[in-house]
């Protein structure tokens, strides 16, 4: 049985992510973190949540000891971060609060995983990672910035934030990039 974190599974995308992998698929187990703040509803899990293959965890990303301890608690395969402050707007008010938890708390997902999945090192001293595992990234088309009129954003349109909260989001997903290229993390990023 395959184990996911999911981190942010209250909110709209996570909550609806969480109700079609459960569907698709009866043999895996999700272990929910969320710190439920302004954005998440535990109501809209809350039948997901009742069900002995998902576990809720209020928690936030940001403490080690929370994230190391579901690590040490749960064989996670997976790692989905939906977790994220996400509202423009008060990204503009406290734009601390959106770096502290979308990019820090992201490092420190990341770094849990690496400490939990690395099995040893190579004959070139990079990581060996346990096999079949993966962290993912739910980044957001903000960090492309405006697209005007006509177009459409691809993978190699630059990133160019143009909000505390796009900066954040772009950050994170550096930081998950900085993580594949320094350790050969296997991760994914989709926005």
């Amino acid at each position: 049985m395959k184990t996911y974190l999911v981190t942010g599974a209250a909110g709209f995308i996570g909550a609806n992510y969480i109700k079609y992998i459960l569907a698709k698929h009866n043999d895996i187990k999700v272990v929910i973190l969320d710190a439920l703040t302004y954005a998440g509803n535990l109501g809209t899990i809350a039948k997901d949540i009742d069900n002995e293959r998902c576990v809720f965890i209020k928690g936030d990303i940001c403490s080690r000891d929370v994230v190391d301890g579901l690590f040490a608690e749960y064989r996670f395969d997976y790692v989905v971060n939906f977790a994220a402050e996400s509202h423009v707007d008060r990204s503009i008010e406290n734009p601390q609060l959106f770096l502290i938890t979308n990019i820090l708390g992201t490092q420190n997902l990341l770094d849990c995983a690496r400490r939990a999945w690395v099995m040893g090192k190579d004959e070139q001293g990079y990581p060996t990672w346990r096999k079949g595992v993966r962290y993912h990234q739910v980044s957001t088309d903000e960090v492309y910035g405006s697209l005007g009129a006509e177009g459409y954003f691809t993978e190699a349109t630059p990133l160019c934030p143009h909000s505390p909260y796009s900066a954040s989001k772009t950050s994170a997903d550096m930081v998950v990039m900085a993580y594949h290229d320094t350790y050969k993390m296997p991760v994914t990023i989709t926005r």
